[in-house]
C-alpha cells in the first residue's frame, strides 16, 4: 500500500491534531477536524515527502506448512515536511509562528490529518471529505536552506501505529441506496439472486467504509462489500449499515423481501 505524491492544488490539506482531538481518530467529525491548527500555508511542497509507504511482509509459515507463506504486515507511514519560518517567532496571530511553536519541539505527539479529496478545495473539512489521519511523534529538526529559496526548516515524523487511510469525515447517517446510487428503504429479490448495494455517509459514497450486517443469515446474507445473497424465502429480513462516528453509532436499514 503506497501513496504518490501528485501536484499540490487547493484539495490538499493538511491540520495538526494534539492527541485527544478526536472521539474516534478513524471517524472523525468536520467540527473536530477544523478544530485542530490548519499549517497547510506553511507546508513547502517541493519537500513534501510524508505518506504510505509499501507494507512488511511476514514470513513465518508454521512447520506444518507446504509450501512459502507470506503475509502483509503492519502499514508503514513516516516522512517529513518542511515548512516555512516565521518572520516573528512567538506571534499568535501569525499562522507560520503557530505552526513553528506546534512543532519545534522533538518528541511532540499528535496527529497528522490530510484531506487529498480531489473533488474539495475549500479550506476547512466538511462532511463527505475523504482524509488520512496519522498518529505520529516529532522526531528530526534540521534547517532546508538553499541558494535564494525560501527559509525552512525539516520536521521528521516517526508512526505510532495508529492511521486511518482514506477515511470519510462523517458526523451523519449513512445512507443505503441501490447499485444506481438511489436511497432504497425496502427491496425484494428472488431466491439465489445476488444483489450489490450502496451506502453513503456525508453525501460520499462509501459503500467498503461502512459495516454491514443482517439480521437473519439463514434467509439474506451480506458481504462486506455490500452484496446481498438471497438464501431462502423470508417476509422480511433487516440488512443494516453501521458507521462508527465520533461518539456513537450510526445506522440505516433495509427491509429485505425474498421471493
Amino acid at each position: 500500500m503506497t501513496d504518490i505524491k501528485v501536484p499540490a492544488s487547493g484539495n490538499i490539506r493538511v491540520w495538526w491534531a494534539l492527541p485527544n482531538a478526536f472521539a474516534n481518530y478513524a471517524a472523525p467529525t468536520a467540527a473536530e477536524i477544523n478544530a485542530c491548527l490548519d499549517i497547510s500555508d506553511s507546508i513547502s511542497w517541493n519537500d513534501f515527502d510524508f505518506g504510505l509507504q509499501a507494507s512488511n511482509t511476514i514470513d513465518d509459515p508454521a512447520i506444518t506448512a507446504l509450501g512459502k507463506v507470506s503475509d502483509r504486515g503492519a502499514a508503514q507511514f513516516g516522512g517529513g515536511i518542511s515548512l516555512y519560518y516565521p518572520a516573528a517567532f512567538g506571534d499568535a496571530s501569525n499562522k507560520y509562528s503557530l505552526a513553528y511553536d506546534a512543532l519545534d519541539a522533538p518528541r511532540t505527539g499528535g496527529y497528522l490529518v490530510m484531506r487529498i479529496d480531489g473533488d474539495e478545495a475549500t479550506t476547512t473539512a466538511a462532511n463527505g471529505n475523504l482524509v488520512q489521519i496519522f498518529k505520529v511523534i516529532t522526531d528530526g529538526y534540521a534547517e532546508s536552506v538553499v541558494g535564494e529559496e525560501a527559509f525552512r526548516y525539516t520536521i521528521t515524523f516517526l508512526p505510532q501505529g495508529d492511521l486511518a487511510v482514506r477515511t470519510v469525515v462523517g458526523g451523519s447517517t449513512p445512507i443505503i441506496t441501490n447499485a444506481a446510487g438511489t436511497s432504497i428503504t425496502t427491496l425484494s429479490v428472488a431466491t439465489g439472486s445476488k444483489t450489490p448495494l450502496g451506502c453513503t455517509v456525508g453525501g460520499r459514497k462509501y459503500t467498503n467504509g461502512v459495516a454491514w450486517s443482517t439480521s437473519d443469515p439463514t434467509k439474506v446474507t451480506v458481504s462486506t462489500a455490500g452484496v446481498i445473497t438471497a438464501i431462502a424465502a423470508t417476509a422480511s429480513t433487516t440488512i443494516t449499515a453501521t458507521y462508527e462516528n465520533a461518539t456513537s453509532s450510526n445506522t440505516d436499514t433495509l427491509a429485505v423481501t425474498v421471493t
